[in-house]
């Protein structure tokens, strides 16, 4: 384990205790860990090996993510005031209320979907997405 793993940014935060009475979540973070696993096993054994981020651990957090937005939004943390990608969406979500209210369901999806990701994912990897 490297002193990066060890890092608040790259520490897997303990998910909310509400989480844990849902069996989607529970299925879909369970889903999402075990990718992790298998992923990190096989890299651990083949630095070289070749897998498909979008097929596996990315997706897992997306399908988590959204299942987060669509059944909890009303348990999502507000917007972080320390990440930049959050103050990304906030300001691409009043943009497109502004310009294109057409666009506005698509980019409010993605930014509860960034939302949801502070309850899982540490903060080093929160703010790609």
């Amino acid at each position: 384990m490297s002193a990066e793993d060890l890092s608040p940014e790259a520490q897997w935060p303990l998910p909310p205790a509400w989480m844990w009475d849902c069996a989607e979540c529970v299925r879909r973070y369970e889903a999402m860990k075990h990718i992790q696993a298998v992923i990190a096993g096989l890299t651990a054994e083949d630095p070289g090996v070749d897998w498909d981020v979008t097929d596996s651990i990315v997706g897992t957090q997306i399908s988590l993510s959204r299942h987060l937005a669509d059944a909890h939004r009303a348990s999502l943390p507000d917007w972080d005031p320390s990440c930049a990608t959050c103050a990304g969406h906030r300001d691409s979500v009043a943009r497109t209320r502004q310009r294109s209210p057409g666009l506005l369901p698509g980019a409010v999806m993605i930014a509860e979907e960034h939302r949801a990701r502070h309850l899982f994912a540490p903060p080093r990897i929160v703010g790609l997405m």
